[in-house]
C-alpha cells in the first residue's frame, strides 16, 4: 500500500493535509487492529503476520544486507517504513511511556505507531523539498537536552536504548523530523503571521475579564477525524490510548508520540486555561475530572480529544503566589462517624462566627473561645505553599477580612 504524495507547494496546505495522508492507510489499519498484524511485502501484497513477541534484549539488529528482502509496512512517496522500523518504534514508545512490553500493548499501539512514522516521513520530505537541512550537531544537542532532564548522564540515553534492543537510529530519526518540521514552520509560516493592535487589545481585555475566575491546568491528546470513514478507527485508537494511560502509561509521552495537535511537541501541555474556554463537550468533561484525572475520548467537530486535568486555581493567583500573608484560623475536628446534623451544626456555628468577627482582634478572641487545639495563629506563610483549596480562598481575600 502506498501513501500518495499529498504535499502542496504552500506549507499551509501541507500542515492541513498532513493528517489526511493517514486516511490512505485505513485498510492496513483494519488488518493491524485484528488479532495478528499483517505486513506488506515489497510487491504491495499482504504477507504473513508480522511483529511477533518482542525478543529478549540484545544488540541492535544489523541493517539488511544488499539484496536481502525488506518487509515493508508502508510506502510514503519514495520512502519506506519497514516492519523492523515499526517494531523498534513500538519498543521506544513503551519504554518512554513506562509501559510493559506485552503482545497486548504492542497490538493496541501498532496502528498509531505506524501513522506516527508515516507522519515523520512526510515532514522530512516536505522539509527536504523546502531545502531545510538538519545538521548532526543539532540532533546531538537535542538528545543531550533530553539527557539533561534525566539521571542518565552524557551518552546514557543510547546505552538505555541498546539495553532495550532499540536501534539508536529510531530515536535519531524522530528527533531529526521534529527539528526539521519546527525549522520549516519557523522559516515559512511565522514570518507571515501578523498580529494587529486590535488583537492585542482584545487579548488584554480578555485577560482582565478573567480576573477571579477559575482556571484549569490541562494537557491533551488530539486525534483528528478527517473523513467519515475514519470515525470508528480514530475512536478505537483514542479508547486504546485512554486504556493505556489509566493502566499507568505516561500521558505526556503518549501525547508526544501520537497527538496530532499543536501541543504534541510539549507532551500535550496546553497550560492554564480559563474554565469554559473549550468546546462545550470538553468543558463538560473537565468539570467532572479530579486533579490528575484523564477523560474518556471527547468528540468534537475536529476529532477526538483526551484531556488531563493537572490542577485548578483562581486566575488572581497569577503573580500572587510569592506573596507572604499572616493567617489565623478557627477550626474544629469532625469525628469519623459524625451525623449530618452534627456537621450542619458546626457549619452554622462557623457562619455565625464569620458574621460576628470584624477584624484581627475579634478573631483572636474567637480563637481563644473556640477551645479547639486546631485554632490559632498560623504565622506568616507564602501563598504558593498553601494547599490548593486554601490558596484559592486566601488569594482573593481582602486584608483583615474573614473567609467563607
Amino acid at each position: 500500500m502506498q501513501v500518495k504524495r499529498l504535499m502542496h507547494n504552500n506549507v499551509f496546505g501541507a500542515s492541513r493535509r498532513l493528517p489526511a495522508a493517514l486516511a490512505a492507510l485505513a485498510a492496513l489499519a483494519a488488518l493491524m487492529d485484528g488479532p495478528a498484524a499483517a505486513q506488506m511485502t515489497p510487491s504491495g501484497r499482504l504477507g504473513a503476520p508480522a511483529l511477533p513477541a518482542a525478543p529478549a534484549p540484545a544488540a541492535s539488529p544489523a541493517p539488511p544486507a544488499q539484496g536481502e528482502r525488506v518487509n515493508i509496512a508502508a510506502v510514503v512517496n519514495d520512502d519506506i517504513v519497514s516492519v523492523v522500523d515499526v517494531a523498534a518504534r513500538l519498543r521506544l514508545v513503551m519504554l518512554s511511556a513506562q509501559m510493559e512490553d506485552t503482545p497486548e500493548n504492542r497490538q493496541r499501539l501498532l496502528p498509531q505507531t505506524l501513522r506516527a512514522l508515516i507522519d515523520e516521513r512526510l515532514q522530512i520530505q516536505e522539509a527536504r523539498r523546502n531545502e531545510i537541512e538538519v545538521a548532526d550537531a543539532e540532533v546531538n544537542e537535542a538528545i543531550a537536552s533530553i539527557e539533561e532532564g534525566t539521571d542518565l548522564g552524557d551518552g546514557g540515553l543510547y546505552g538505555m536504548l541498546e539495553r532495550a534492543n532499540i536501534p539508536p537510529d529510531i530515536l535519531v530519526s524522530q528527533v531529526r523530523a521534529n527539528i526539521a518540521w519546527a525549522k520549516l514552520i519557523g522559516e515559512r509560516v511565522r514570518p507571515r503571521i501578523q498580529i494587529g493592535e486590535d488583537e492585542i487589545d482584545e487579548r488584554i481585555a480578555s485577560m482582565r475579564s478573567q480576573q477571579g475566575r477559575p482556571e484549569n491546568l490541562v494537557s491533551e491528546i488530539f486525534l483528528p477525524v478527517d473523513l467519515p470513514r475514519d470515525e470508528e478507527r480514530v475512536r478505537t485508537a483514542s479508547l486504546r490510548l485512554v486504556q493505556q494511560i489509566r493502566a499507568g502509561a505516561e500521558f505526556d509521552q503518549l501525547a508526544a508520540q501520537f497527538s496530532q495537535g499543536a501541543t504534541a511537541s510539549t507532551g500535550g501541555d496546553i497550560g492554564w486555561v480559563s474554565q469554559g474556554s473549550f468546546d462545550e463537550a470538553i468543558n463538560a468533561a473537565l468539570e467532572t475530572l479530579p486533579i490528575d484525572g484523564v477523560s474518556d475520548p471527547v468528540r468534537t467537530r475536529l476529532g477526538y480529544h483526551i484531556m488531563k486535568l493537572r490542577d485548578r486555581r483562581i486566575e488572581a493567583l497569577q503573580g500572587a503566589e510569592t506573596a507572604v500573608v499572616s493567617l489565623r484560623q478557627i477550626a474544629w475536628a469532625i469525628r469519623d462517624r459524625a451525623t449530618a446534623d452534627e456537621i450542619e451544626s458546626l457549619r452554622g456555628l462557623a457562619n455565625a462566627l464569620r458574621d460576628d468577627i470584624g477584624g484581627c482582634e475579634q478573631m483572636d478572641r474567637a480563637i481563644a473561645d473556640s477551645n479547639s487545639p486546631l485554632s490559632g495563629n498560623l504565622g506568616e506563610l507564602r501563598i504558593g505553599d498553601l494547599p490548593r483549596q486554601v490558596r484559592e480562598i486566601v488569594a482573593t481575600l481582602e486584608i483583615g477580612k474573614i473567609s467563607r
